[in-house]
């Protein structure tokens, strides 16, 4: 299966198990000791698998997000919101009819939503951005979006290493402000060149190249919380 979706998760699963080897380098440096003897190798497995499990709601959410609020088009009707949202996954391009208003892939353009599609004229080409969609897309999720990312990361490194439910909650309350606050750092900075300059068919390939770094952090953070 050749689906965006599938390429966005191979390429963050990667990303993640780069950042995990390069958290622990960093700890063993700091610990003076060699990566060969300390290596977690459960701890990297553990990363890479809740990657592969968390990517494809995000990428689908990314899509939602897009479909409801288009950067760079006009109102999209309810047929083609879905449809928007289906491509983004499976990777197809067909047009959906919009009433007279041209196909859906007439109709994204700059915002495209699949590689296939390009600006037809150069007057949709030059559109300008939607702020408001781009101010609703932000606000959902650096709120929303954020909250639930955090606490599910959390929570689903905490299931895959085997804690009780006792821990997890542990985690929870101790883990997700620190990490709110420190992603507020970065993210938020990242969504707005992610919205207004970046094809979605590349946000989470972008998104993954950002993360590298953080994913550092949130090894180090998790690592240090055994």
């Amino acid at each position: 299966m050749d689906a965006p979706i599938v390429r966005a998760t191979i390429q963050a699963a990667i990303l993640s198990g780069i950042s995990n080897i390069l958290a622990q380098s960093i700890t063993a440096y700091r610990g003076e000791q060699s990566l060969f003897t300390t290596f977690n190798r459960a701890d990297f497995i553990n990363f890479i698998l809740f990657t592969l499990i968390s990517c494809p709601p995000n990428y689908i959410w990314q899509s939602w997000l897009e479909a409801q609020f288009p950067g760079y088009t006009e109102k999209l009707s309810p047929p083609e919101k879905e449809k928007l949202v289906d491509d983004a996954v499976s990777g197809q391009s067909s047009g959906v009819d919009g009433k007279g208003n041209g196909s859906l892939e007439k109709r994204t353009t700059d915002g495209a939503m699949t590689a296939s599609t390009v600006p037809l004229t150069p007057q949709k080409a030059s559109k300008k951005l939607n702020v408001k969609n781009t101010a609703i897309k932000f606000s959902l999720d650096q709120t929303i979006g954020a909250a639930v990312n955090t606490l599910l990361f959390i929570a689903g490194i905490a299931l895959l290493r085997g804690y009780s439910l006792a821990r997890i909650q542990q985690d929870v309350h101790e883990q997700f402000w620190p990490m709110i606050f420190a992603g507020q750092k970065l993210w938020p900075a990242v969504s707005v060149v992610q919205f207004t300059l970046v094809p979605f068919e590349y946000r989470t390939l972008v998104g993954s190249l950002v993360g590298l770094g953080w994913g550092v952090y949130l090894s180090l953070i998790t690592g240090g919380q055994k």
